[in-house]
């Protein structure tokens, strides 16, 4: 459709420079600077060029310069989860685990429908990364959000591990990270440091507007020259407020038939064998001097289980992903808009 009009998918740097300047003070904007127009009351999905040959998509408003990010407390380190495990091995693990999530996210209907997907000729961005992060995995990434309500949930809620809820707080100072969305893009180049959170179809990221930025084992985000940090006074009444906007957190963490299934893989201290194999050909590991028998004595040494076992999901659990699915495809898709940019100009004679 746009090939056909001489246009193409905006690049992370075109797109970054369509968003509104930091200091436009609404993140909901129907018409930017340059008169581009968006649809206001459609949660829409633009797909956009991140990399050769591959897209993903943005969550909207379309036009925000801002990313937020919300913590109950300010952290003098505020680095990613991959770098605050215990040792190098625990890491290794978490890796590997990352890629046993993928093939497991590989038998999931909505994985295949998105990869069948071309847009203008180009295939999905599926990350590993991006889905661990969505099954709270460690990863190299730090997880934002384009929604300021969203952001100060998790600010002003704690979450109870032990039984996997959320509470509002009382008192205390929590902290709200404000990005400049735009320089994040222009000052890494247009690098996938950032990323559209997660698998798209699947409701998680979708409900929580998440974005993701990836940082360097000696980046700390409050040193970021395209953040901004702000100190909140927790209240009752505040708190209160965003655990009910969003039915104390069930809203953002909407269920998938493939969750369980995934939260028993990422407690049971378990590698597939064929997953450490996978990770050291396709160099998504460390290299290890003894190679992957030496990788996999190290984990086992360490406490971990290494099997030589493939992935298995139940006939059932796919089913019942296909059915949820299947509700949801409809709907998904025809959210999609593409914003067509051109390498040239076309100059209407205007004299005929």
């Amino acid at each position: 459709m746009l090939r056909e009009k001489g246009k193409r998918l905006p690049s992370t740097m075109e797109y970054a420079h369509s968003l509104m300047p930091i200091d436009f003070p609404e993140d909901e904007s129907w018409i930017n600077l340059y008169g581009m127009v968006s649809e206001p009351g459609i949660d829409m999905l633009i797909p956009v060029e991140t990399a050769a040959g591959r897209y993903r998509f943005m969550p909207g408003p379309e036009f925000s310069p801002r990313l937020y990010r919300g913590q109950n407390q300010f952290f003098t380190k505020c680095i990613p989860s991959i770098y605050r495990v215990r040792s190098d091995i625990d890491a290794l693990y978490w890796v590997t685990k990352a890629i046993e999530l993928s093939a497991v996210m590989d038998r999931h209907p909505a994985t295949w429908d998105l990869m069948a997907q071309q847009i203008e000729g180009l295939t999905f961005a599926l990350s590993i990364d991006a889905l661990a992060q969505h099954y709270q995995y460690p990863t190299q990434l730090l997880d934002f959000s384009r929604s300021k309500d969203v952001a100060m949930f998790f600010a002003t809620c704690a979450y109870d591990g032990e039984n996997e809820t959320y509470r509002p707080l009382e008192s205390g100072t929590a902290t709200l990270y404000t990005v400049d969305f735009r320089e994040l893009i222009l000052q890494r180049g247009g690098r996938g440091d950032f990323m559209p959170l997660g698998l798209e179809p699947l409701p998680r990221p979708e409900a929580q507007r998440a974005l993701a930025v990836r940082l360097g084992p000696d980046e700390n985000l409050n040193d970021m020259p395209w953040v901004g940090r702000t100190d909140i006074e927790i209240t009752a009444g505040l708190s209160h407020r965003y655990f009910e906007m969003f039915d104390g957190g069930k809203k953002l963490f909407p269920a998938n038939p493939f969750d369980e299934y995934i939260a028993q893989l990422r407690t049971n201290r378990t590698v597939p064998l064929q997953a450490l194999e996978f990770g050291f050909d396709q160099r998504l590991l460390p290299a290890h001097p003894e190679g992957v028998s030496g990788a996999q004595k190290a984990l086992m040494s360490a406490g971990y289980i290494v099997k030589d076992c493939a992935v298995e999901i139940g006939a059932s659990v796919i089913h019942a992903a296909t059915e949820e699915w299947a509700l949801r495809k409809a709907d998904y898709f025809g959210r999609i808009r593409m914003r067509g940019v051109a390498d040239h100009v076309v100059l209407e004679d205007v004299s005929k």
